[in-house]
């Protein structure tokens, strides 16, 4: 998938250290138009061809149309690629049989501190897969004391 992110724009990112942090409704929206993409339930885009092509050829597959439609919601060239590397790096350690209590499989939901996690996560293309486990942890773990004791609401910020 970081091919997906043209080169202009992973140099950017690059230069610039870490993905920016998405607010956790930043996220859900875009997690969310990315899954319906998927499940074929976008409204076809004008930009598309009618039908799909062979997944071989790259062109236009249900994973693309998802792809692209929810990157579509980040008008912030930082925030899209946040969100691109955020779905490809970061949800499957949130998927992780590590965090299996936190999800519900059958609804397809994460609890509210698992998704604020992969939100907020900070990592950069530099930080190793370990190193992204470990800092998802803490955010984590950080994200779920707070929801279990809110204590001051500005903690989460």
């Amino acid at each position: 998938m970081s091919a997906q992110v043209p080169t202009g724009e992973r140099r950017a990112a690059i230069i610039s250290g870490e993905f920016v942090p998405l607010t956790l409704e930043e996220f859900r929206n875009g997690y969310a138009t990315f899954g319906d993409g998927l499940d074929g339930k976008l409204p076809r885009d004008p930009d598309f061809p009618a039908e799909y092509h062979d997944a071989v050829t790259g062109e236009d597959t249900p994973f693309n149309r998802a792809w692209i439609e929810a990157g579509k919601l980040f008008i912030d060239e930082a925030k899209r690629i946040s969100f691109y590397q955020r779905v490809e790096k970061v949800m499957p350690i949130a998927a992780d049989k590590k965090y299996g209590k936190y999800v519900d499989r059958q609804a397809g939901s994460f609890h509210i501190a698992l998704l604020g996690a992969v939100a907020a996560v900070r990592f950069s293309f530099r930080t190793t897969p370990k190193a992204l486990r470990a800092a998802f942890d803490a955010e984590f773990r950080h994200r779920l004391a707070a929801a279990v004791d809110p204590g001051e609401p500005d903690k989460l910020q």
